[in-house]
């Protein structure tokens, strides 16, 4: 009796198409390996906290005394010291400079649009347009033009000049001459106490934000219509992008989408941190002015 061989012997052509079939099972295994440990490493660097990266970088220290700094798109620095605005590029050097004695010391100055930068003079209210060369374009006296209880203002996107008006409380949006535009409706009936501001941003014409120490930010659409207020205190200045608000508190530099509720938290340098030091934000700039001088970082 012949016992039965239970060992069937493969062709050529039968192994050739088993060896195929192995190979496919096997990539397609490999490959969902692949796919499912890239699902979780993404969802693991979308859940980890802000990288070792988000920090303030020093690109260069100016050896000067400013009393306010700030910068544009194209990363120049412009600073106040005394009566003189001075304009450095990406690396520190010098390239213009303006001055002006007959108007008192300047307090701020904007420069979101580089090519029309607006200085502000609050003793003989008065604001100075300059071009890219810090050469003067204009004056507007906002006391001649009939709002004489101007303290705070900022360039609109359309090249006009967003004031606040403290003796009626309106939001305005004036023209270079001095032309009304724009008219918000009156805060004081918004807040029990009188709106306060210290700072005005214009979000590339999308939306206007103010912000009183006190009281919070109050954000208006792009024809001064009250759109939302935000209990976000103690905001002396502050920096806005696309619907996000960059400021500082006393350890961080905070970066808050107006609308959002997460915070991303960058620790600011020890020398921000120092009794006496003066701190700026604008464009992704810090600018940190102590004894050794005005430091420009990168965050």
């Amino acid at each position: 009796m012949v016992s039965e061989n239970r060992h069937t012997k493969l062709t050529g052509k039968q192994f050739f198409t088993f060896s195929a079939v192995c190979t496919t099972l096997m990539l397609k295994m490999r490959f969902k390996n692949i796919f499912s440990g890239g699902i979780f490493l993404m969802l693991g660097l979308l859940a980890s906290p802000a990288s070792a990266q988000d920090t303030c970088i020093l690109l260069f220290t100016l050896p000067q005394q400013a009393h306010f700094a700030t910068g544009d798109h194209l990363n120049n620095t412009y600073l106040l010291q005394g009566f003189e605005l001075e304009k450095y590029d990406s690396t520190g050097k010098i390239v213009a400079r303006y001055s002006n004695n007959r108007l008192g010391m300047a307090s701020f100055m904007d420069a979101s649009n580089p090519l029309k930068i607006l200085v502000w003079y609050p003793g003989f209210q008065t604001a100075v347009f300059l071009d890219r060369n810090l050469t003067e374009l204009g004056r507007l006296n906002l006391a001649q033009a009939g709002y004489p209880a101007v303290r705070c203002l900022a360039s609109a996107a359309d090249g006009n000049v967003w004031v606040y008006d403290e003796a009626q409380s309106f939001l305005l949006k004036l023209s270079t001459a001095g032309e009304k535009l724009l008219e918000s409706p009156p805060l004081n009936l918004e807040f029990s106490q009188r709106f306060v501001p210290t700072c005005i941003r214009d979000d590339g014409g999308q939306a206007v934000y103010l912000s009183d120490p006190e009281k919070g930010i109050a954000a208006f659409g792009p024809f001064a219509q009250l759109d939302k207020i935000q209990l976000i205190k103690v905001l002396d200045q502050f920096d806005v992008e696309n619907g996000i608000l960059t400021f500082n508190d006393p350890q961080h530099i905070q970066i808050l989408p107006w609308r959002g509720i997460s915070t991303q938290k960058i620790p600011l340098p020890e020398s921000a941190k120092q009794p006496g030091a003066l701190v700026w934000l604008s464009k992704k700039r810090l600018f940190v002015q102590d004894k050794s001088g005005l430091q420009v970082y990168a965050f």
